[in-house]
């Protein structure tokens, strides 16, 4: 599995210091607006089997923009992810001793990794809409992605209907083994053992490609002064190597576990439907979702969420939120038992989860303390908030031989700032 190293001292206070003087020279520029946002997430996962770590994500996140009275804008952004924890190398299942199979899992490897990400963008905007262009570096030991993004919005109707599309490609890079010696026969591909070599050059290791694809249509509709509508949808292509590079499958009775293989090409459509609704004398909202979507690997799902806010105080907003989803599975997707007894269900296999037959239920709560001055007043500062957010996601899945059998739920706990000067 990959290896995590710290993140360098002198690589975050460059980009503090990036994004410090962002904020000093739009401020001198006169700029009408800056905005700087600071949050950290925690994502834990844990395992109910003895000795395996589960899963641990921790997710600062640096973001700053500036929008001139010209209407032109610009951003930057930093996050990381500091990802370590315990997961199995082997999707699959083993004979004990009286010859019934038992799952591998017990075997998880430890792994850390630090996944880092750089962003900015230009914009700009007119009382009737905007456009926009950003572009993204994400890396780590075993990945890297480029991405570039395109939007704009129009408003119609006199604002009461607004139209958005957004187009982004990606180029990335995904490390993998060699597998020089298969003789292009997928049941003797090996896994990558670690990411020591990755990007290197090294003949051991193979640097594959994988471009995505994604446009993203949807309109806005202010039905009345409290309704507001939203509807669209998202068609990602996703073309080169999807596999998990160190993931093996157990494919039978003969001890074969040859790296996970999926197909190099997939196909990804969603569309959902979103409404906000106002309650000014309850100072609340309603907000409701609802999503379904398919791919061309016979994955669908259906999601449904329900939020809801309400001021508690005039400077405390709270929220409850809930979601609940269900999907199947690909095609080609078996349970580690299924695999283990009969071998796959054509030229793939996978250990992937979100490639099976699951559920999961989210639910959580959020406290924001927002404080805007009141009007004739001036401030350096015009608007602060800052959230505090809990929330518990629970799956469950079709088979106790599923891939993260032993992991249940997770917690998110989430705590962000954010100020606009």
């Amino acid at each position: 599995m990959p290896t995590g190293r710290p993140i360098s001292g002198s690589r975050t206070v460059a980009t503090w210091l990036a994004l410090a003087c962002l904020v000093a020279g739009a401020s001198r520029a006169g700029a009408a607006e800056v905005e700087a946002a600071q949050r950290g997430t925690l994502f834990l996962e844990p395992s109910n089997i003895k000795g395996n770590a589960g899963i641990t994500v921790f997710h600062p996140q640096t973001d700053v923009s500036a929008t001139f009275a010209s209407g032109l804008g610009i951003a930057a952004g930093y996050a990381v992810d500091v990802v370590s924890g315990a997961t199995p190398r082997v999707f699959g299942v083993r004979n004990d001793a009286t010859g019934r199979p038992v799952d591998a899992i017990s075997g998880a490897t430890k792994f850390s990794d630090v996944r880092q990400q750089v962003h900015g963008g230009l914009s700009y905007a007119r009382p009737v809409g905007d456009v926009a262009a950003s572009y993204s570096y994400g890396w780590e030991h075993d990945y890297r992605s480029h991405a570039v993004t395109v939007n704009t919005r129009t408003d119609v109707l006199d604002h009461a209907l607004t139209i958005n599309l957004s187009y982004t490609h990606n180029f990335d890079s995904v490390c993998d083994a060699a597998n020089v010696d298969t003789g292009g026969i997928p049941l003797a591909r090996q896994a990558l053992a670690n990411s020591n070599n990755c990007f290197k050059g090294t003949p051991d290791v193979a640097t594959r490609s994988l471009n995505i694809d994604a446009v993203e249509p949807s309109l806005t509709w202010a039905l009345t002064p409290r309704l507001d509508l939203q509807g669209g949808g998202t068609a990602l292509v996703l073309d080169g190597f999807q596999s998990n590079p160190y993931r093996q499958v157990d494919l039978g009775r003969a001890g074969a576990r040859p790296q996970e293989t999926l197909p190099q090409f997939r196909q990804r459509y969603a569309l959902f439907l979103r409404s906000a609704y106002a309650v000014p004398a309850a100072r609340a909202s309603i907000q409701a979702m609802a999503r379904v979507y398919r791919d061309s690997w016979g994955v669908r799902a259906a999601t449904a969420e329900v939020l809801l806010q309400s001021y508690v105080t005039r400077f405390l907003l709270w929220s409850l939120r809930g979601r609940a989803t269900a999907q199947g599975g690909a095609v080609f997707y078996e349970d580690a038992q299924t695999y283990f007894l009969h071998g796959p269900n054509g030229k793939y296999w996978t250990g992937d989860r979100e490639l099976s037959p699951m559920q999961n239920l989210l639910t959580g709560s959020q406290l924001t303390y927002l404080h805007i001055p009141e009007a004739g007043q001036h401030h350096f500062i015009s608007e602060l908030d800052a959230s505090l957010k809990f929330e518990l996601l629970f799956y469950r899945l079709d088979s106790v031989y599923a891939p993260n059998a032993d992991r249940k739920f997770a917690g998110i706990l989430q705590l962000a700032v954010s100020a606009r000067f």
